[in-house]
């Protein structure tokens, strides 16, 4: 097959991937969107302040948005990696590029806007919360930008990492690949958290998350029995730093969609 890009061909090629995974991809988009309202706008229903409410709009970053989106990624190259579809799939006549972009692009499309709508419904809701609450009261907070900035990251890696896994796994691959990024979550959590308590003499109490910098604790203790006074540290990493690992973070996302590209031309040799 010639391996010259083809915008006709890749016309045709997006055609025959949302014919083939159009109405799934529909039907889990809409599941989700469901249970992203389900959790968001409670708290736009009562005059009363929720804490519970309030909290829904993080579970909902995490289950619905992260690991419901993920699903979505899951199936971006299974045509090409189970035996079932592989040798069908890989013997259509269009090329190894228009291919991989056919499913990138449709994965894209959705992963992508699914984010924006999160952030611009947790606004809103929020905003309408707020209206209906006691004036000089308790107000709701947006999710602060620092978390929501780490969470980008960590949502696009993961997706990459899922969309590798699609295709390098022939089967149980959203298992597999789940199972990957769990070890791989942990290892790196536990080493990160590791190398800041051995710099920080293993203080009484550290929170520290890979890219970002350090919530130290320390107890200051005056007598064996009482007057335990606790301090707080917050090491911040360098603004030059920050920019590294966010460039990083972007490379290590780009890195994961470049290598599915090589396993599906290794499925093609």
């Amino acid at each position: 097959m010639n391996q010259t890009f083809d915008i006709h061909r890749f016309a045709l090629m997006l055609k025959l991937d949302l014919a083939e995974k159009g109405r799934n991809m529909l039907l889990l988009a809409t599941l989700l969107v469901v249970m992203l309202l389900l959790m968001l706008l409670p708290i736009t229903m009562s005059r009363e302040p929720s804490g519970l409410r309030e909290a829904l709009h993080y579970v909902a970053l995490f289950t619905v948005v992260l690991f419901g989106g993920s699903f979505y990624s899951s199936n971006a190259l299974t045509q090409y990696s189970t035996p079932q579809t592989c040798i069908a799939a890989l013997m259509v006549p269009a090329s190894r590029v228009e291919k991989y972009l056919s499913s990138f692009i449709l994965n894209v499309i959705f992963v992508v806007p699914f984010l924006i709508l999160f952030v611009k419904l947790h606004h809103y809701t929020i905003d309408i919360g707020n209206s209906k609450l006691p004036a000089g009261g308790y107000k709701y907070n947006y999710i602060q930008n620092e978390p929501l900035q780490y969470f980008y990251f960590c949502y696009f890696i993961l997706h990459s990492v899922i969309f590798l896994g699609s295709v390098y796994f022939p089967k149980a691959s959203y298992i597999k690949t789940a199972t990957f990024v769990l070890i791989t979550i942990l290892v790196v959590f536990g080493v990160n958290t590791l190398i800041a308590s051995l710099f920080t003499g293993f203080p009484k109490k550290i929170v520290a998350f890979p890219m970002t910098g350090w919530r130290i604790w320390e107890s200051d203790t005056m007598s064996l029995t009482k007057n335990v006074h606790e301090k707080f540290f917050h090491v911040l990493i360098p603004e030059t730093t920050d920019n590294l690992l966010r460039v990083f973070a972007v490379l290590v996302a780009l890195s994961f969609w470049f290598i599915a590209y090589i396993r599906l031309k290794e499925k093609e040799i």
